[in-house]
């Protein structure tokens, strides 16, 4: 069973000795203006929460908050929900509903995973490899098309890579990864940070091969940054050691807040080359290696950015 104390992506409940249920939820508020397009997203990073257990999703329920007189726009956002919930290979059963001013739409989800292969967010080895899937900046990305700041179609690589699953296959899941978790709210660095948590390790972060959006560095240079992102960087920061010359827009990235952000996966050196080109196979084309965990010594930072 999974617990509080180190922060996992989802509760787990062993049923048997070959099968543990996995749940989840989240639910959002609108990133984008088409309602088909934010169900998906919303699905997405719903689901996300499974596969970065190692898990399969069974079962979801919606969960809506909306404004009684938008009832076509809650049409579409169910519509694309379910079109990434079958996707996954998943049922949508229902859900439920409340007024609310503020549209909000996400899921509980209800997924298996045989209790030998559930993978932790906290269980990283020294010399381990540190993979991300997808490239950061949807934070802002987001921030500046609720600003006005940039046009839909600046915006699609971004959507692109939110309505993406993170659904793996057996296959990259069978090079046994140490550890994994997916890229949400508390950026690259605070999932990170969760992934190192009371082990006694820290990571080497190539900062120059973590993916980015194309847009993204340009807009945090104008300083249209979400204030989640800035908490992020006001917490997570302290344990971060950073070169000199590292551009600070490029540095605010990786405290991003992601919605439906990629995986950071932590597994053996000898098999990070194999899992990197299995990740490109099924369409995780900007997935990088992006650091290496390293045992931590005394009065050093958990976290340098090289």
């Amino acid at each position: 069973m999974s617990s509080f104390e180190n922060n996992e992506d989802a509760a787990t409940y062993r049923l048997n000795d070959d099968i543990a249920v996995v749940f989840t939820t989240d639910f959002i508020t609108p990133i984008v203006d088409d309602p088909f397009t934010f169900g998906q997203i919303a699905a997405a990073n719903a689901l996300s929460d499974v596969f970065a257990m190692g898990g399969k999703p069974l079962l979801a329920l919606n969960i809506v908050c909306f404004p009684a007189d938008r009832l076509d726009d809650l049409e579409e956002i169910v519509e694309g929900g379910l079109n990434k919930v079958r996707e996954a290979g998943a049922i949508l059963v229902g859900g439920h509903s409340v007024k609310d001013h503020e549209p909000k739409y996400g899921l509980a989800v209800l997924g298996v995973v045989r209790p030998d292969r559930i993978i932790r967010n906290n269980n990283s080895q020294e010399g381990d490899s540190l993979i991300l899937t997808k490239p950061l900046g949807t934070g802002i990305i987001s921030t500046a098309l609720k600003a006005e700041e940039i046009s839909p179609e600046d915006t699609a690589e971004a959507v692109k890579w939110m309505v993406k699953l993170n659904n793996i296959s057996e296959i990259i899941l069978h090079l046994s990864p140490h550890s994994m978790t997916d890229i949400t709210g508390f950026g690259f660095i605070g999932h990170l940070n969760e992934m190192l948590k009371d082990r006694g390790l820290g990571a080497d972060i190539l900062v120059d091969e973590v993916p980015l959006l194309g847009k993204a560095g340009e807009l945090a240079q104008r300083d249209i940054i979400p204030g989640g992102s800035i908490s992020n960087y006001q917490y997570f920061s302290c344990d971060v050691q950073k070169r000199d010359s590292l551009d600070p827009a490029k540095e605010i990235l990786l405290y991003d807040a992601q919605t439906s952000g990629g995986l950071l996966i932590s597994v053996q050196e000898k098999d990070a080359r194999q899992l990197l080109k299995l990740l490109e196979s099924e369409g995780f084309t900007e997935s990088k290696i992006v650091g290496r965990v390293r045992k931590l010594k005394e009065n050093e930072k958990k976290i340098r950015l090289v």
